[in-house]
């Protein structure tokens, strides 16, 4: 039998029903705890630093953390599903994720710590998640990937925008942080309902001889991997400095820099849940490409050239169109690849190396200023950035498969 179809074989049944809807809510419950945990982290730096002591360039080592770790344990995300299966790899994600949560909680060194732990959970899931979407849901896995998709744009946006209130709540910036494991809890009691009812099924076989370099030789899998890659620099350097930016730049009040920055982020949801069915329609995906940077584009422009006349306006259209290219990224993952395990080894790869590049963006652009005293010139590297990935995009939404190794 093959993977994806189980939930649908015998309809009309209880079982197969629960089986159909099971899938997509622990995967939903999942995405919803794969951007809260750092990106709470961003509109806390502050409070963070006066409570343990940290500098600013400590600081943007936690903020560059997460993505480095993305991309140092993502390739052995698919070694870990051929092991114990896709649903128990990612059901291992989250067991981290809730550890690193708790490890926060123990001053200086549990936030490194911690945020080392849980961005690898992290990492398993997101590559592993479009694997499990496909293994469960087949050739309907692009809606389900939608709402996967939606539900990270929503953790992210409900991250920064809940940071600060659940500090306050909490009385201290690392305690408000720690709340986040009530989420992570409810992911792990889903997904693991979900492994004892899925029996692991979706077992890809092992890898190809070569498979993980292999996207460094395919033209197709290099270039999903680079655009992956770049919307990642843009988004991740966003959701660290633009709350920073509309404060000293456009006089924005910190409040309402955090809450501009949850709503600009919170774009992503209702582009996450449109981009992915949407754009599987054709065989090639160029239009999206353009959807998702030229607003991005425009609103570096404003910001660089006159922030305070629309701080709203240039934060809504970098959200609109950052919101945009993840899924269409992640959509691209689907689109190119032949099967389940063509699909997580190419995820793997393209969240690996896609991820480190995109590390450099809020470490490079927090440096920058440090250098620099203002931001403008980390935002004419933003301009670059996302005018490259415009190129890389549209040679990645080309009609083509990768190879068969990748």
């Amino acid at each position: 039998m093959a993977p994806g179809t189980e939930a649908q074989q015998v309809p009309g049944t209880r079982r197969s029903g629960w089986l159909l809807v099971l899938p997509a809510v622990a995967l939903v419950l999942v995405a919803l705890c794969l951007r809260a945990p750092f990106a709470a982290v961003g509109p806390l730096l502050g409070e963070l630093g006066a409570e343990l002591s940290l500098s600013t360039g400590a600081l943007a080592v936690v903020t560059a953390l997460p993505l480095v770790c993305f991309g140092l344990v993502s390739p052995f995300a698919p070694a870990l599903a051929t092991r114990f299966g896709v649903h128990r790899a990612v059901l291992l994600g989250v067991v981290a994720i809730a550890a690193g949560v708790a490890l926060r909680l123990a001053g200086a060194p549990g936030l490194y710590v911690g945020t080392v732990v849980l961005t690898g959970g992290i990492a398993v899931a997101n590559v592993l998640l479009p694997a499990a979407a496909r293994a469960d849901y087949g050739n309907r896995s692009a809606l389900v990937l939608g709402m996967i998709v939606a539900s990270m744009a929503a953790s992210a946006s409900i991250g920064a925008g809940l940071a600060q209130p659940l500090a306050n709540a909490a009385g201290s910036a690392l305690t408000g942080l720690a709340l986040w494991g009530g989420l992570v809890l409810a992911a792990l009691v889903a997904m693991a309902l979900l492994t004892r009812a899925r029996r692991d099924v979706s077992r890809p076989a092992p890898a190809p001889q070569g498979a993980r370099t292999a996207v460094l030789r395919d033209r197709v899998a290099l270039a999903v991997t680079l655009f992956f890659g770049l919307q990642s620099l843009a988004f991740y350097s966003m959701l660290t400095w633009l709350a920073e930016i509309l404060e000293t730049e456009a006089g924005v009040s910190p409040v309402a820099a955090g809450g501009i920055l949850a709503l600009a982020v919170a774009l992503g949801l209702p582009a996450s849940l449109l981009v992915p069915p949407l754009a599987a329609r054709r065989p090639g995906q160029g239009g999206w490409v353009l959807v998702g940077s030229l607003p991005v584009l425009a609103g570096l422009l404003g910001l660089l050239l006159a922030p305070a006349a629309a701080p709203l306006l240039w934060a809504l259209l970098y959200g609109l169109g950052s919101g945009a290219s993840f899924p269409l990224a992640m959509t691209l993952i689907l689109q190119r690849t032949r099967d389940v395990g063509q699909t997580g080894r190419l995820s793997a790869s393209a969240q690996s190396l896609g991820y480190l590049l995109a590390a450099t963006g809020p470490l490079g652009i927090g440096l920058l200023h440090q250098a620099t005293g203002g931001w403008a010139a980390g935002l004419v590297v933003l301009l670059v950035v996302v005018t490259v990935q415009l190129a890389i995009g549209l040679a990645a939404a080309r009609p083509r498969l990768v190879g068969e190794a990748v």
